[in-house]
């Protein structure tokens, strides 16, 4: 691999050219990293230039969205406590609305076996299934 550099001029208009000024002040890269960058991107080769004060803005500006996740965090856990109190409530209430059933299944599968008609006929409707 070759270490030469091509140097190549071309001529942009003036809004790109603002365009690449404002980003340059924004990231604190130069217009030749930007333009690098940009052709690098556009042939799927980008090389980052990071300098130690963008690492630096972008380490603290993480800090500061992790400090602000954990305090929103802090602030649901009251809300975990009324959940499951809310929980507990509808629980009762579903006990009071919805009663037991006062029919063991034990119960109906012993009805089921004393029934004496078990000699159906071929041809007859079986209803035993029908609640009357």
């Amino acid at each position: 691999m070759s270490l030469d550099n091509t140097k190549i001029e071309i001529t942009v208009s003036s809004e790109w050219a603002e365009q690449f000024n404002q980003l340059s002040l924004e990231t604190g890269h130069s217009l030749e990293e930007l333009i690098q960058e940009a052709i690098g991107q556009y042939l799927d080769k980008t090389r980052v230039f990071l300098s130690s004060q963008s690492v630096d803005l972008e380490y603290f500006n993480l800090q500061k969205e992790l400090l602000n996740l954990q305090e929103k965090v802090e602030s649901l856990k009251p809300l975990l406590n009324q959940v499951a109190k809310l929980e507990a409530k509808i629980v009762a209430l579903e006990k009071i609305v919805i009663p037991e059933l006062s029919i063991s299944p034990s119960s109906t599968f012993s009805k089921f076996l004393a029934d004496d008609n078990d000699q159906d006929e071929p041809d007859e409707i079986l209803t035993d299934f029908l609640v009357d």
